[in-house]
């Protein structure tokens, strides 16, 4: 039985396509939004025939071998849409650059000396939390610190702009999953590109020319590979995340599983938030511990929940986390010395994000459990990899030495955040234990529920 299994061309309990490739010169493929080449009418994904005419919405491809043998890029410029790719790219980055003159003129009036140094391409790069080397000098001595203000709340500028770029001029340019992935990695590198560029261009360099600073030079300037990596990455998944529609599940595993994987630690996010939240409005104790409880306020408690969210998220994937230079683990959880009612809040994180990743094995089960490929191996992967770039931008790091007053070097740091490569590993084997248990776990029959319902 299982050795003529191999053979079959569809699945025996719901019709759909399992051997694409007729011989090594022709495929079947379906339709693409599944419609029917003689109506034009679309149909279910899980529809082989169409339901108004009974025509076949399968088609039979043509081979070109040399095309396979030699890949060309051409095919692929075709399928860009480089004007909507460029539109988007440019409009965003015109929007933000609105945004940071009106939060230039905010800073201008709250802090006047600030806002006469800084301009809205220096706001541009920090809103896409780029790395901020700052080197300073005078005939005393010299000194230098590295700054990486990972501020969640801060990508909703980059975000804002690129989301209502994609509804103005890429929104409807999508026929398919592959050219959504075509088109996001399109506007990640032209957006990626363009905040490049202008992190070259913030460079400055600060002269005093005071009795009491005389002599003293700033030079402050933006890690251009930084911002853009960081400008790919936050172009090309908000594009993406915006444009994979649901009808697209079918066509291509990997980029719905990616979302998936994206959807899932969104959640784990938000109902941290929700929970810490809740907790802060009746005792904000465990903030002392934290040494936050003093920036705390009515302005600043949203931005610092935002950021405690994030690494308790990251706590709850088994990953260590360092909250004001103190480093915390699952594992060392009971032996620090955190009050009581701290370490129940981190036991309710771990509880939290078992439960969430057990329910998504669940439903990857219950979604390819006629799939040929590792899931659970695939999901597992993205998860880390989204996990790691969650981990990379909410990095709060401010170092370096300071002898601009003396001679003597004085080694300071502020740390915040978790280790991208520790969030990696960590994320990737806890996901996939708790996933591949709760793919197991999941024994039911869709067919065997819809029989008892009706």
């Amino acid at each position: 039985m299982e050795e003529n299994l191999k053979y079959e061309n569809y699945n025996s309990k719901n019709g759909s396509i399992i051997k694409k490739s007729i011989n090594k010169n022709f495929r079947l493929n379906k339709n693409v939004y599944n419609s029917c080449n003689k109506c034009q009418c679309e149909n279910k994904e899980e529809d082989n025939y169409c339901k108004f005419c009974g025509t076949s919405l399968s088609n039979i491809e043509k081979i070109n071998i040399k095309e396979g043998k030699n890949k060309n890029i051409k095919p692929i410029l075709k399928q860009l849409n480089l004007s909507s790719i460029v539109k988007t790219s440019i409009s965003s980055i015109a929007i933000l650059f609105i945004m940071s003159i009106i939060f230039k003129l905010m800073v201008s009036i709250g802090f006047d000396d600030l806002g006469y140094f800084i301009n809205p391409i220096h706001i541009m790069m920090g809103l896409n939390l780029g790395y901020l080397d700052v080197s300073s000098s005078n005939m005393l001595g010299s000194g230098a610190i590295t700054a990486h203000l990972g501020l969640l709340l801060l990508l909703l500028g980059p975000i804002i702009s690129l989301l209502l770029s994609n509804i103005l001029f890429m929104k409807n340019k999508n026929k398919s999953s592959k050219d959504v992935f075509l088109n996001s990695v399109g506007v990640g590198v032209v957006y990626a590109v363009i905040v490049f560029i202008l992190s070259i261009l913030s460079r400055m360099r600060i002269n005093f020319n005071d009795m009491l600073q005389y002599g003293m030079s700033v030079e402050a300037s933006y890690r251009p590979m930084s911002i853009f990596l960081n400008g790919f990455i936050i172009a090309f998944l908000t594009t993406y995340l915006l444009n994979f529609k649901k009808k697209y599940n079918s066509e291509n595993i990997h980029l719905t599983l990616l979302k998936k994987a994206v959807v899932m630690i969104a959640i784990g996010y938000i109902v941290t938030f929700v929970i810490l939240s809740g907790i802060t409005l009746t005792d904000r104790s465990y903030l002392y511990e934290f040494g936050m409880y003093s920036y705390v306020d009515q302005i600043s408690i949203g931005l610092i929940l935002s950021q405690l969210s994030a690494y308790m998220w990251g706590f709850a994937n088994f990953i260590p986390v360092t909250i004001s230079n103190t480093s915390i683990s699952a594992f060392s959880l009971i032996t620090s010395d955190l009050f009581l009612d701290t370490k129940l809040i981190f036991a309710v994180m771990i509880a939290l994000g078992a439960l969430i990743i057990l329910l998504n094995g669940c439903s990857l089960k219950r979604k390819y459990k006629d799939s040929k490929v590792n899931v659970v191996l695939i999901f597992s992967v993205y998860y880390a990899i989204v996990m790691g770039i969650l981990a990379l931008f909410s990095s709060v790091i401010i170092g370096g030495n300071l002898s601009i007053v003396e001679m003597n070097n004085y080694q300071g740091a502020i740390v915040l955040g978790m280790s991208v490569l520790g969030a990696v590993i960590g994320s990737f084997i806890y996901s996939f234990a708790l996933t591949s248990i709760g793919h197991k776990l999941y024994v039911f029959d869709d067919n065997d529920i819809d029989k008892n319902i009706l």
